[in-house]
């Protein structure tokens, strides 16, 4: 096994995720710099050192990233945008670049994101004092649709989608919770279970 070390020029990473789409490449998230913007590059996996696309995004934080289809999407900590979509191959096409506006009744930053193709997710975990977890739910497009509120839920750290259109939710808190959110098409209800020793 050789394991190589790769040093980059720009701040800490926030966020990294593997693209196989058309070739094998990975995409990374730094940290803010001293002009208020967030770098987001496309690398060559097999060199990392080789940059495809590097974009200045003016938020606080690229927090996640997941690739759904032809577009990558972002969670982002920020005053206005809850997401950002990119293409995979032409990131810097306007016509392709969608922002997620922050929806009313969202106060914190996103913690994860997911997509099952026809439309984005976003978490928020539920940690600031009078707050509990929410799921905002976006057409792929940005266009907002609805809210999922999970009303008795706090500290949530990740989600995904399973292959029965089923978004499982998992706490941070002790004992860690796993929040199964169901019917997503119709009236969307949830149920928990404890994970214990």
């Amino acid at each position: 096994m050789q394991i190589k070390n790769y040093n980059y020029s720009e701040n800490t990473i926030t966020t990294s995720i593997i693209d196989t789409q058309n070739g094998s490449f990975v995409w990374l998230g730094f940290a803010q710099d001293t002009d208020g913007n967030c770098a987001f590059q496309k690398l060559s996996a097999s060199n990392p050192l080789q940059n495809y696309f590097d974009i200045d995004i003016a938020v606080t934080e690229i927090v996640k990233a997941t690739i759904s289809g032809q577009y990558i999407y972002l969670a982002l900590s920020d005053s206005s945008l809850i997401g950002k979509r990119y293409n995979l191959a032409n990131p810097l096409s306007t016509v392709l670049i969608k922002d997620f506006e922050i929806p009313a009744g969202i106060t914190e930053a996103p913690v994860d994101i997911a997509s099952d193709g026809t439309y984005v997710y976003f978490l928020t975990p539920g940690d600031l004092s009078g707050t509990n977890s929410k799921i905002t739910k976006f057409t792929i497009a940005g266009v907002y649709d609805s809210t999922i509120d999970l009303s008795t839920i706090t500290n949530a750290s990740s989600f995904t989608i399973d292959e029965n259109d089923e978004i499982q939710v998992i706490t941070y808190e002790s004992p860690v919770k796993l929040v199964r959110v169901y019917d997503l098409a119709t009236t969307p209800q949830y149920s928990t279970t404890e994970i214990t020793d």
